[in-house]
């Protein structure tokens, strides 16, 4: 058969034309899915845990070993959450968000806000009393003739619906180890993190606690995960060592008079898994116990608060408890899950028994 030379090259040319595109179909087709699947959620529900007060991938306390989001070792994940604590005289809020980097790094921002509210006149009363050594009537000025010659009103610390606020920038980086995979070893899964604090209390409040407004926090986690655990439901486990100055998690700044220095604290956290959508756990953090405003047993010698014995003042509001919960976290799909919990903070701020009520929500996209 004989085909006219110009319809023979019409030819070759869509025969080259149909094989290039067929050859790079494969290749397309490959580059839309990977395209696709870099942001993911490919990881089991649960493994991406909730998000702590701090931003960071873990309990209602705690920052676990896991990353946040649910994205693969080839894939990135986010989350986006809320949390309220309402205790017996005070309240926070904390939202942010984090990012979930191939399974093995992890960027978070959280934005905390601590509420004294009506509670911040009665500090500055009971600090006043504690500096006086008696009954001071409220609201008096400051006098050289009050009780036992000392004033019948001291320096406001705080006054009425006075709020603390900071923001943490958290960096977590997955070592080894993995919660799922490991089942048939030892090993847990182990990261490390920083937490990059900015406290936004007036300098002259600062001042005053004798603390920075600004500090950083430093952790070790090691989670591990039993899929044959207690009672035969799948358990986990996971260990904090944090090396930090921070007072009360950085809401009334870091170090003190003694001055910057860190202690190591442990933290602990667990939970039982009732069924696929539904964790059952308790966590314990340990806080610094820094000196604020004065030294033990200091009273000026001169001064406007000459005789007033500020001494016991830091004492009171250096009071610090661990925090301790108990939690039940519900993951009805990945997108989404819901944290209850029962805190108790201890004393903050010379004010005892701070327990109450933790909820928090977190999406995972």
């Amino acid at each position: 058969m004989n085909i006219p030379k110009r319809k023979w090259v019409r030819h070759c040319r869509l025969a080259a034309i149909t094989c290039a595109l067929g050859l790079s179909l494969p290749f397309a087709a490959h580059g839309a899915i990977g395209a696709a699947s870099l942001f993911g959620q490919g990881r089991i529900l649960g493994t991406g845990a909730v998000t702590a007060v701090d931003g960071a991938a873990g309990g209602g306390i705690n920052p676990w070993a896991v990353i946040s989001g649910y994205g693969t070792n080839q894939q990135i994940g986010a989350t986006a959450f809320y949390s309220h604590v309402l205790l017996n005289n005070y309240n926070m809020d904390a939202y942010g968000a984090s990012l979930g980097i191939f399974n093995r790094i992890e960027l978070s921002f959280a934005r905390q806000s601590f509420s004294l509210g009506s509670t911040g006149q009665v500090l500055d009363q009971r600090i006043l009393e504690t500096a006086t050594g008696g009954p001071v009537p409220y609201g008096a000025p400051y006098t050289a003739s009050g009780p036992n010659g000392l004033g019948l009103s001291g320096p406001q610390f705080f006054g009425d619906n006075y709020q603390l606020n900071q923001d943490i920038v958290g960096l977590k980086v997955r070592l080894f180890g993995n919660i799922v995979y490991d089942q048939n070893w030892w090993e847990p899964e182990v990261s490390v993190g920083v937490d990059f604090h900015h406290n936004e209390m007036p300098k002259n409040l600062a001042a005053t606690l004798g603390v920075k407004r600004n500090g950083v926090s430093y952790y070790v986690s090691a989670a591990k995960v039993w899929l044959d655990g207690l009672f035969g439901l799948t358990t986990l486990a996971n260990v904090n060592i944090d090396v930090t100055n921070a007072n009360q998690q950085g809401l009334l700044g870091f170090g003190g008079v003694n001055g910057m220095g860190y202690s190591v604290e442990p933290a602990a956290s667990v939970g039982i898994f009732l069924n696929r959508h539904v964790v059952l756990g308790a966590e314990y953090r340990s806080m610094p116990q820094n000196q604020l405003i004065a030294p033990s047993g200091f009273v000026p010698a001169s001064g406007p608060y000459k005789g007033l014995n500020f001494g016991a003042v830091g004492d009171a509001v250096s009071k610090t408890s661990a925090w301790k919960d108990v939690y039940v976290a519900w993951f009805p799909y990945k997108a989404l899950s819901l944290t209850a919990a029962y805190v108790n903070l201890g004393t903050i701020a010379t004010e005892k028994n701070q327990s109450g009520l933790y909820l928090s929500l977190t999406t995972s996209f």
